[in-house]
């Protein structure tokens, strides 16, 4: 992300706008059930800092990263018509030298290995005051278009060339708001409106519509464009935070009651001193879970059980024991085999993974290493250092820094571990003495019919006790229930 609100040179006027910009769209982009991005801003740097960065940006991309470059400062052209992005130390009169040229940018475009690149400008190509509303350039108009053409590329400008890009009249030097267009970016994907299919995905395209729209309504004189070049399918920008929509046609009120939805294990709430359990967070848990189980019938209103207080140094709680107890008592059994995972992978404390959670971008590329084909879904996984193991619904994958093991549950009974382990000393020495110490290893091999894997952990071994429990346990169930793993 790059912008710009202050110039050294006096003919290009402050962008207070830009600053809250970069604010609004980073909190956004980075959001993980959002944008999922790792953003970094370049925020009113010299010509030099920018390019550079932005080079480093488009050269490090793999072929699988989705890039979003945004740009939010003065758009100006040269005697060629050629557009060039002011930068802090830009001079009006010497642009190929001072500023970022349009083609320096697309020369990095066309160079950089990734597929997938959204460009979003919020700059204009004329300079006026009008109608109490101040622009964002000064007074050349260019065709974007004309200076972004390539490969499986979305550019989305904030006004078409011929129109400016406008802050309100309300924005002031002294109180800076985002600009009508990145008002519009942040407000579409925050509030999932931009999802206009309602599938829980942001294409490229629908998010497009939905800011043109929201600019319209806001100033009916600026026009959103969309360059659209070599596009091969659809490009998901970012996700619906509420998920997909609801399509079943069926109301909320007359779908199943689930009643008995209590998960195994110890639930996740903070002790207090005295054997207590947090009481905001199991009155949070218990109102809506638990509270259910003590009286299923829908007519009835539901009361949260009660039990007795402990008290420690300002915090009260609810005992320990008592809510342990309930928990257990009401515990659901489970009705199917991804039921019955997630139930055995909270009692080996893996974390798992929602169905929102497994549609940030993270979790679709950890999908995608793992093989998961059609409808397979990820549950949990557990990270080490470039090794992963994780567990869908239908296969146990496990991945080192140089391959992949995918086995079904199916042939649960197929698979065993080998482990061994190892010490290492080591130390050394410096100006203020001696220092040393011992590493522990440990080696973790996998072993599924004629495949391998080993899995090699130091000092800690999540990944070893994790497998080594899980797998004996997928044998029990798969004896006590075999139509789940058919």
């Amino acid at each position: 992300m790059v912008v710009n609100s202050r110039y050294t040179d006096g003919r290009l006027s402050s962008l207070p706008g830009a600053d809250a910009d970069a604010r609004a769209l980073s909190d956004v982009l980075s959001d993980g059930l959002i944008g999922d991005f790792a953003v970094q801003v370049v925020q009113n740097e010299t010509r030099h800092a920018v390019a550079r960065a932005v080079q480093l940006f488009f050269s490090s991309a793999t072929p699988d990263d989705l890039l979003l470059l945004h740009l939010s400062c003065h758009g100006l052209k040269d005697f060629a018509g050629r557009l060039h992005f002011a930068t802090r130390d830009t001079e009006v009169d010497l642009l190929a030298a001072t500023a970022v040229g349009s083609g320096l940018i697309n020369d990095l475009m066309e160079e950089s290995h990734s597929q997938q690149i959204v460009v979003l400008l919020d700059c204009c190509f004329s300079g006026a005051f009008v109608k109490g509303m101040r622009t964002r350039s000064s007074d050349h108009s260019v065709d974007v278009a004309e200076n972004f053409e390539g490969k499986g590329r979305f550019v989305i400008t904030s006004s078409t060339s011929l129109q400016y890009s406008y802050e309100s009249e309300e924005r002031t030097r002294e109180q800076a708001k985002p600009s009508v267009f990145t008002s519009a970016v942040v407000d579409s994907l925050r509030s999932g409106t931009a999802d206009r299919d309602g599938d829980g995905k942001v294409g490229a395209e629908e998010f497009y519509q939905e800011v043109r729209a929201r600019v319209g309504r806001t100033l009916p004189s600026q026009t959103p464009t969309l360059s659209v070049n070599s596009a091969i399918g659809e490009l998901v920008i970012a996700y619906n935070p509420a998920g997909p929509a609801q399509r079943s046609g069926v109301p909320v009120a007359a779908a199943p009651v689930v009643v008995a939805t209590t998960p195994s294990g110890r639930p996740p709430f903070d002790t207090v001193e005295g054997g207590g359990y947090d009481i905001g967070q199991v009155n949070k848990r218990l109102d809506g879970v638990i509270a259910a189980v003590a009286d299923p019938r829908p007519e009835s209103p539901a009361r949260p059980p009660y039990f007795s207080l402990v008290s420690g140094k300002r915090h009260h709680g609810y005992d320990m024991a008592q809510v342990d107890a309930h928990v257990e008592a009401h515990r659901a059994e489970p009705v199917g085999l991804t039921a019955a995972l997630r139930e055995l992978l909270t009692d080996l404390r893996v974390g798992l993974v929602s169905r929102r959670e497994s549609e940030s971008r993270k979790l679709v590329r950890l999908a995608k290493q793992c093989g998961t084909v059609g409808d397979e879904r990820l549950i949990g996984y557990v990270k080490g250092d470039r090794q992963v193991t994780s567990f869908t619904d239908t296969h146990l994958c496990v991945l080192n820094a140089a391959e992949l093991l995918r086995a079904p549950y199916s042939r649960v009974q197929d698979i065993s571990l080998s482990t061994s382990s190892r010490t290492e000393t080591w130390g050394g020495g410096n100006d203020q003495g001696g220092y040393g110490g011992v590493s522990y290893f440990r080696t973790t091999s996998v072993f599924f019919t004629h495949h391998s894997l080993e899995l090699e952990e130091c000092d800690s071994y999540p990944m070893c006790e994790v497998l080594t429990a899980f797998l004996p346990a997928m044998k029990d169930l798969r004896r006590a229930h075999p139509d789940w793993f058919s």
